[in-house]
């Protein structure tokens, strides 16, 4: 679900499994489980099987540790089985301080998950990252630094951007360091925090799983944010929790920071407000542009 310190993570070798055929499995269906480009299978009373994965998803999900380090197949994913309903499901039935609670343990574990450090943009060994975008899914090279990073997003902006003189406004947000220190620090980011992919026990209330990490990254640390308000996938209503989520994950962040810097004046709203210009960078980089209403919801 998170990773459980602050070293630097790469994810162990995955051990390999190939059948010449595939094995007579019951196929998993239901309302959270998408059924285009991939399938999934009961593996065993503990594992599911994934069809239609990638080696990128393996090594995420593996570095993420929100499911056991899963087999890798020829053609697909073995996973640990997670216990719990995904939220989706049990949302509409909760009460507003029953809502709290859950959003407050998406906060915990989110900062959790965000502590450890890494020294690159991307994949681990040097794999693209993956975007979601309004012409589906891109790839673009791994970076080792910040400016290597803010070169990858300029190119992606001067594709899609309307105008020059825009471009160059957007160029500026995009290299700019207004942000308080490590606004920008590499963090594990999911990239599709939907209601759907989250797992919670259905009578403590405890989140027990983040499900589908095909499109995760190390990404900058607003990119979460930034992914929660461009999700065309998201409903309304969620994203407005979601994002509920994310500001109190920085306001932690900050508070832990301030304590070690006291003269760093707010530096919650100086980080939240270079958070939000930056959504704009992205907004045209995915490809999105100022007609895409939900992107501009806070």
């Amino acid at each position: 679900m998170s990773p459980s310190n602050n070293r630097s993570k790469e994810p162990q070798e995955l051990p390999q499994e190939q059948w010449d055929f595939l094995p007579n499995l019951p196929l998993l269906s239901g309302p959270t489980i998408p059924t285009v480009g991939r399938r999934f299978f009961k593996h065993s009373p503990t594992s599911i099987l994934k069809l239609g994965s990638d080696d990128g998803e393996g090594i995420m999900t593996a570095l993420a540790h929100s499911i056991l380090a899963p087999n890798r197949t020829k053609q697909g994913l073995v996973l640990t089985h997670q216990p719990g309903t995904p939220l989706v499901q049990l949302w509409p039935s909760l009460t507003p301080l029953q809502r709290d609670a859950v959003k407050a343990e998406l906060c915990r574990l989110l900062v959790r998950m965000r502590s450890s450090r890494f020294s690159y943009y991307g994949r681990p060994t040097g794999q693209p990252y993956l975007l979601f975008s309004e012409f589906g899914t891109e790839t673009y090279v791994c970076c080792a630094s910040r400016s290597e990073w803010d070169d990858s997003r300029i190119r992606a902006l001067q594709e899609h951007a309307p105008d020059a003189e825009y471009t160059v406004a957007l160029e500026r947000v995009q290299r700019s360091t207004a942000g308080a220190d490590d606004w920008d620090r590499p963090v594990l980011t999911h990239g599709d925090l939907s209601d759907r992919n989250i797992l919670v026990d259905p009578d403590t209330l405890a989140v027990t799983g983040f499900l589908d990490w095909e499109m995760a990254n190390i990404m900058p640390a607003y990119f979460e944010y930034a992914a929660a308000r461009l999700s065309g996938g998201h409903q309304p209503a969620w994203r407005k929790e979601l994002l509920e989520v994310l500001r109190p994950v920085l306001r932690c962040e900050c508070d832990t920071r301030r304590r070690e810097d006291l003269g760093v004046f707010d530096r919650y709203t100086k980080t939240l407000a270079a958070w939000d210009a930056v959504v704009d960078v992205e907004r045209i980089a995915q490809g999105y542009d100022d007609d895409c209403k939900w992107t501009f919801e806070l």
